[in-house]
């Protein structure tokens, strides 16, 4: 007996479900909703449960995004896309700023040894047998050429 008596409600439980629900306007103003009738001579509107509310056409400001996200987990993954989109920009940046750092070095040292091939004095430079010798002025004008190139290329904006 037990048994049909479950059965049958579970059964009946989806038909409960479906209840009607009214909505109507309190004479305070307040907008009441509720499974039973309003009190008598109030202007009602029957709504069902199982009727769905249409979706909303997106906004102007959304075309071409797709519609928005409803969902807690579509919103999650919208955050994670966001700051993993901020993470790279900010990778690229630094390897950015690296890049600056080193062409800025390599500009310093390039103006280095230009000044110091045009400062004259004595150079030092290593020998074919690696004894270090001096240079001599044919060397060091020889020398200013490839030393203004490589300043030129390093330094360029």
């Amino acid at each position: 007996m037990r048994r049909i008596c479950l059965t049958l409600m579970f059964a009946l439980a989806p038909l409960a479900a479906n209840a009607q629900l009214y909505k109507w306007v309190d004479e305070n103003g307040h907008t009441q909703y509720s499974d039973r009738p309003p009190p008598a001579g109030t202007k009602s509107e029957q709504i069902s449960k199982s009727a769905r509310q249409p979706v909303p056409p997106p906004t102007a400001g959304a075309a071409g995004k797709g519609p928005p996200p409803t969902s807690t987990a579509a919103k999650e993954l919208e955050f994670r896309k966001r700051q993993l989109s901020a993470e790279d920009k900010q990778k690229e940046e630094e390897q950015k700023a690296k890049e600056a750092q080193a062409k800025q070095e390599n500009c310093d040292i390039a103006q280095a040894r230009m000044r110091t091939l045009e400062d004259g004095g004595r150079i030092l430079k290593p020998n074919t047998n690696g004894e270090r010798e001096y240079m001599g002025s044919d060397d060091i004008e020889a020398e200013k050429i490839p030393a203004r190139k490589k300043m030129e290329d390093a330094c360029k904006k």
